[in-house]
């Protein structure tokens, strides 16, 4: 957000026409090939590209709670109780240990 602020309105609007001089002629480029419903399609597919994209933000964020954040507190709390270490000592250990576990799970191991 400070990013945005230290701009300022100028930059805004030099990085909006920097943006739409590469827009417009993709888009003209589509008109002249396939026409208005190619126009039409292409929307409807960066629309569908932008929703895919979010939906996969969103659920690994999930998954970052429920299988890393989660676990990982409670165990290095559970830990605490048992091995000498107090709680932040423990939590980047246990942090890494499930982050690791989640990677294991998403990408599986392939036997070829």
């Amino acid at each position: 957000m400070s990013l945005l602020a230290d701009i300022g309105e100028k930059g805004l609007a030099q990085a909006a026409v920097a943006q739409q001089q590469y827009l417009d002629p993709a888009r003209q480029f589509i008109l002249d090939h396939f026409g208005q419903n190619g126009l039409y399609a292409a929307y409807f597919l960066a629309g569908v590209i932008v929703l895919v994209v979010v939906y996969k933000l969103i659920k690994l964020s999930f998954e970052l709670v429920f299988f890393v954040a989660i676990p990982s507190g409670l165990s290095a709390f559970v830990l605490t109780y048992v091995l000498p270490y107090n709680f932040f000592y423990l939590l980047p250990a246990t942090t890494a240990l499930f982050t690791l576990g989640l990677v294991v799970r998403v990408v599986g191991f392939s036997r070829n």
